[in-house]
């Protein structure tokens, strides 16, 4: 009988020990808002977790490179409307001067405003993003890209290289705009019908110099370069316009995993309040069963069970 009854103490009391366990773990549960405040809780979720807050670390710098790829699409973009609208004036002057009725002092008047325009193009072709790196030059970022010589020769010095920024796993997207292929490849058509590539800051010379020379056929040839040169920036502009839709439908699919990682991150870790409040209730009930249970077996004495 003795045995017997230590036994069933023994048993008693190791089930009020568990009952106790589970409330003091519940507690800090509902205390700290996680289901495991400590690795050595529940190793597995730890790992989990650790897994799943590098994806979402992963996610935010794929959003941050993406908001920087943006800004850059959106600079460039405000770059080439402004040079477009230097090629579309050059190409209603060249309309104008072709015009029979206008004089040669008319013709050089004319030559004096286009030739403003060439310092303004030079201009926006240098322009600096916020971190002082040239948009124009390739991977040459830090050198300036177009140089105009003392004699009035413009020249590109940056590289042909293409830059490209990792936007997703295993997805990159280029980012930079070659400042050769921006600005040198205005079509011009030979009288053999030749098709040759000239700059846009000797297109804009050469046709100075026919305003100024009265020469009515490369006055002529005028017009269709600056409407070469105005047809390439329309495809430049088209270009990054679609380069910022496809950056804007990337940034709303990182939002939606980023919403859909955290919520899979708060179910695995983040204590469920409500369910842990009533788990808590019962397993208190519980415990204050067995204790009064424990507590009248332990008042029984040997002859209570004669």
């Amino acid at each position: 009988m003795r045995i017997s009854t230590n036994l069933y103490f023994s048993t008693l009391n190791q089930r009020l020990s568990e009952q106790q366990n589970k409330i003091s773990t519940l507690q800090t549960q509902l205390a700290s808002g996680k289901k495991a405040p400590t690795a050595s809780m529940d190793s597995e979720a730890a790992m989990a977790s650790l897994r799943m807050n590098s994806t979402l670390e992963d996610q935010a710098n794929y959003r941050s490179s993406l908001q920087r790829v943006d800004g850059q699409f959106r600079q460039e973009e405000g770059l080439v409307s402004a040079m477009r609208k230097i090629s579309d004036r050059i190409h209603e002057l060249s309309i104008t001067a072709a015009n029979g009725t206008y004089s040669a002092e008319d013709k050089v008047m004319i030559a004096t405003e286009v030739a403003q325009y060439k310092e303004q193009l030079l201009a926006y072709s240098n322009s600096k993003d916020e971190n002082d790196n040239y948009f124009f030059s390739g991977t040459k970022n830090s050198t300036q890209a177009f140089l105009m010589a003392p004699d009035g020769s413009v020249t590109y010095q940056g590289d042909q290289t293409a830059i490209f920024v990792e936007i997703g796993s295993g997805e990159k997207i280029r980012v930079n705009t070659i400042g050769s292929e921006l600005l040198g490849n205005v079509s011009r058509t030979a009288d053999d019908g030749s098709i040759s590539k000239v700059s846009a800051f000797t297109m804009i010379d050469d046709f100075v110099t026919a305003l100024n020379s009265n020469n009515s056929t490369n006055i002529s040839r005028a017009m269709a370069d600056a409407e070469s040169f105005s047809n390439s920036l329309s495809k430049k502009q088209v270009e990054l316009g679609l380069s910022q839709n496809s950056v804007a439908n990337r940034l709303e699919i990182i939002e939606e995993k980023t919403i859909l990682y955290k919520n899979i991150l708060s179910k695995s870790v983040d204590t469920d309040y409500t369910a842990a409040i009533t788990e808590l209730s019962t397993n208190m009930l519980a415990l204050e069963a067995a204790q009064s249970t424990f507590a009248k077996v332990s008042q029984l004495s040997l002859f209570d069970y004669l």
